[in-house]
């Protein structure tokens, strides 16, 4: 199949930017303007260009049947799509490979900085020359040669680094098979969004805010900027007669407000038997927790756009939403969300997983493997009785809290089998007493709208529990910390399961490594960098690390052979999210579909035949129905 490189130039300004927009809000809205497509056929040929106005003309004769490569696919491929309902075979992202290969060296994957890494030409920077200029005007002007030498320079550039990275570099052909999988869910959106629903959901949030914010102000706030202030906040306590918490910044070194949600200074005041001082604190986590609602008015914004195309998705020209994600966005090469709309973080349950609809004819279809990297871990560690418990399907969450609490305990017992499930899902990378004591008040008014309070010595006795029941996992800790002396940083070249480990980098089965780059010990810790960040290295982060990585092939490799199987549907994946892969598909084939993605995600690996995997699917008219 014939691979072509490609690099769009489109028009911007001081206000109309992607630095201030989304890509869908900025290639839909009516200011947008395609001004010329630099293009390489070949990695022997040279880059040529097309001006605007002919490009559409282009993409009326480039056969479908070819591998698209560009920089940043899911802003150039949105455009082939949306503009000009091109979409090809295989469409192929440079900074999603760069971002798996170098994320750990560099900071910045951009087009320049990887081009300087790799040794490759310097990137021009002519555009900030066109800004504000309309193609019309960028012909006329003094700067239109050099505005097209640095069009085919990037597209040249972009070719070099696929050459680099993927051709001589070996880059694993299945990765390239994702990375299309995962464009799609952008660049062909499924899911419709129900504006009402959003609408309602953001009128909802403001009224709590509102409402909050005027039974603060009954108990000594003066205003909004009294909750939005760390300083005055304190204050406002500090006149209720309450020390406010305090905690040392792992950022600074020095003492800090502790005012998180996740603080347990800060929710203990939650309780306090001063009624004013649960308003304000209450208050004040509502006033900053404004993530819900910026990601609506986003959500909200986006359902207002007008599609140019109608076939990019089965429902037609409607209120579409993309799904964009970012390929190896996590260390561990897990999916992460792109475009500041993180659309692998919305709330179990809430208004946004319900807006986001299936179209007439249609309905969701999401399956999510059940408890995968707890069994990874279990089944790394060699703990068989744990590995035992998961294969025959048994309910470990129960049995556990039935360990902690000396009782038989049930589904019915909701508060003890969170306690359960929590400490098989949290505690088998090494999770300390302090840390899981905190977290299960936020996390179980979250999860199960109860708070649960624990005592410090009732949260170590919980974690001494699960490491007395399950010590093979705490003495895997052990193992692999002496195999990050021993290998990533001593160099000896050692197998752990179904990965290998050398200086460095542990290769994974899918081809990939997670790399540790600059591996260094001070003080007793073993040290990181990545993307220029420290991170720290120890056994149970060891753990973590390769569990969730092969969770992520396990999920990836399932999709894949569903992708295959349901091709004659002409149904392809809408999301992933973490775990869990949803699809949008004809209603009449629904139940086909379910039977399809559960036996794919049941399937076990040919590098693990005994770990035991489970799923779980359901069918709605909308994403959170689906759950």
């Amino acid at each position: 199949m014939k691979t072509i490189f490609l690099d769009f130039e489109t028009y911007w300004d001081a206000v109309y930017s992607l630095k201030l927009m989304t890509p869908v809000e900025y290639i839909l809205d009516p200011r947008f303007e395609v001004q010329g497509l630099a293009v390489r056929e070949t990695l022997n040929g040279e880059p040529y260009w097309i001006d605007g106005p002919d490009v559409e003309a282009f993409f009326e004769t480039l056969p479908r049947e070819v591998i698209v490569v560009t920089h940043n696919a899911l802003f150039d491929m949105c455009i082939m799509a949306w503009i000009y309902g091109y979409v090809p075979k295989l469409m192929v992202d440079t900074l999603s490979i760069a971002r798996a290969k170098l994320g750990a060296m560099l900071k910045s994957l951009s087009l320049a900085n990887v081009s300087k890494h790799l040794g490759l030409r310097p990137k021009g920077n002519a555009l900030v020359n066109t800004k504000g200029l309309r193609f019309a005007e960028i012909k006329k002007s003094v700067w239109y040669e050099s505005f097209v030498e640095y069009g085919k320079d990037d597209v040249f550039i972009c070719s070099e680094i696929f050459r680099i990275l993927v051709v001589d570099g070996q880059f694993p052909a299945q990765e390239l098979l994702v990375q299309d999988m995962v464009l799609r869910c952008a660049v062909q959106p499924q899911f419709v969004l129900d504006e009402n629903v959003l609408a309602q959901h953001l009128f909802t949030i403001q009224q709590e805010k509102e409402q909050m914010l005027a039974k603060a102000m009954l108990a000594g706030v003066n205003g909004k900027e009294d909750l939005m202030s760390n300083d005055k906040f304190a204050e406002v306590l500090r006149n209720l007669g309450v020390d406010p918490p305090m905690k040392i910044s792992p950022l600074t070194g020095r003492q800090t407000y502790a005012f998180a949600k996740t603080d347990q200074g800060f929710n203990d005041l939650r309780e306090h038997e001063n009624v004013a001082v649960q308003l304000v604190v209450e208050a004040r986590l509502g006033h900053k927790t404004t993530i819900e609602e910026t990601r609506t008015e986003r959500f909200l914004s986006i359902s207002r756009l007008l599609w140019h195309k109608n076939d990019v998705t089965p429902g037609g020209n409607c209120k579409l939403m993309p799904m964009p994600l970012r390929n190896s966005g996590a260390h561990t090469h897990r999916l992460s969300g792109d475009w500041s709309l993180n659309v692998q973080n919305l709330v179990r349950g809430g208004q946004i997983r319900r807006a986001l609809t299936a179209p007439p004819g249609f309905v969701v279809v999401a399956v999510d493997s059940s408890q995968i990297e707890a069994r990874h871990v279990a089944w790394l560690s060699g703990c068989s009785h744990l590995v035992q418990a998961f294969a025959e399907g048994r309910d470990v969450y129960s049995e556990f809290a039935s360990i902690v609490f000396g009782f038989p305990v049930t589904k019915k017992n909701i508060p003890e089998r969170f306690i359960g499930k929590q400490s098989i899902l949290g505690l088998g990378y090494g999770l300390g007493d302090e840390k899981f004591t905190r977290s299960i008040p936020v996390m179980s008014l979250n999860q199960i709208g109860q708070q649960i309070m624990l005592e410090p010595e009732e949260g170590l006795r919980i974690v001494q529990t699960y490491r007395r029941t399950y010590r093979e996992i705490p003495q895997t800790w052990k193992v692999l910390n002496n195999l990050i002396a021993l290998s990533l940083a001593g160099g000896k070249q050692l197998d752990f399961g179904p990965v290998k480990l050398k200086r460095g980098e542990i290769l994974l089965p899918s081809g990939l490594s997670l790399y540790y780059h600059d591996l260094y010990q001070a003080d007793g810790n073993w040290l990181f960098t990545y993307g220029g960040k420290i991170k720290r290295l120890y056994g149970g982060a060891l753990l973590e690390n390769i569990s969730q990585s092969l969770a992520r092939i396990v999920i990836m490799d399932a999709a894949i052979r569903i992708r295959r199987r349901l091709d004659k549907y002409s149904i392809r994946l809408a999301l992933q999210v973490h775990d869990e892969l949803v699809y949008v598909v004809p209603e009449k084939v629904a139940p086909v579909v379910r039977q399809i993605v559960l036996e794919e995600m049941n399937r076990r690996p040919v590098w693990g035949p005994d770990l035991p995997l489970a799923s779980e699917a359901g069918i709605g008219p909308n994403y959170g129905e689906a759950k």
